[in-house]
């Protein structure tokens, strides 16, 4: 009896560890309450229900990229096999795109209390490399910021550095996001803009990326003035964008 006891014990400090694991951040847009997604209670699975056909999710982050074919009002997809991280959800409907935000981790333990910000509609916000919004300038190495490892004591190969301002427009709304990001980040993100931008649903969004020279300066400097990253002259970066969305004039 005891043996059973401990055994059930076990079985059920497991299930709540590994529960623990995964937070969906859902969108609260008015515009989105058809989508109802919530995750399963072993937090294993996302749920995804609505009255029109999902065609497609997609999951994923700068290392991590998932496309999974619905074609039903409903559908059950499976989290097991995605790795930790912070990653985004796109839910395409006929008509809209929905996304929401997915916080897993592995066995290391139960995840802390994950706060989220609102974000206005079509405001822009800073945030760092966890999808946390930054209030001040950074007292750790912007190396440290990126990768979360301390500098190595041998001198490091110089990296360089870009400051990166998206905005991403669809039927749910617009976002404007900010952030500074490697060389390795921003051949992903400009390689994904391309591609968004060829589809109905991404054609709208802009990726405008500048070198920045002195990190430390440029993020002081930025966070007291939002209009500093359109500086005509500056020795802390390139005031000539390393790569601009081309727009395209239209026909009235």
């Amino acid at each position: 009896m005891i043996k059973n006891i401990s055994t059930l014990l076990v079985l059920l400090c497991s299930v709540f560890s590994f529960s623990q694991n995964a937070i969906l951040l859902k969108n609260t847009n008015p515009k989105a309450k058809e989508l109802h997604h919530t995750l399963n209670a072993t937090k294993d699975s996302l749920i995804l229900r609505c009255s029109s056909t999902l065609a497609k999710v997609e999951i994923f982050n700068e290392d991590y990229d998932s496309s999974i074919t619905v074609n039903t009002p409903n559908t059950k997809i499976p989290l097991n096999d995605l790795p930790s991280g912070k990653f985004v959800i796109e839910v395409q409907l006929p008509d809209k795109i929905i996304s929401m935000n997915l916080v897993k981790r592995g066995n290391e333990g139960p995840l802390s209390a994950f706060k989220s910000e609102p974000i206005a509609e079509g405001m822009g916000m800073m945030i760092d490399e966890n999808l946390k919004i930054v209030k001040a300038s950074p007292h750790k190495s912007i190396e440290f910021l990126l990768t979360r490892t301390k500098k190595s004591p041998q001198a490091p190969k110089a990296k360089k550095y870009f400051w990166i301002e998206s905005l991403t427009v669809n039927e749910v709304g617009s976002s404007k996001t900010m952030r500074l990001a490697d060389q390795q980040l921003v051949d992903k993100l400009i390689l994904k803009h391309q591609l968004e931008i060829k589809c109905y649903t991404g054609k709208q969004n802009t990726l405008t990326v500048w070198e920045v020279y002195n990190t430390r300066k440029f993020i002081e400097s930025q966070m007291s003035n939002s209009n500093f990253v359109y500086s005509q002259s500056t020795e802390v970066f390139n005031p000539t964008p390393y790569y601009k969305t081309r727009t395209k004039s239209i026909n009235l």
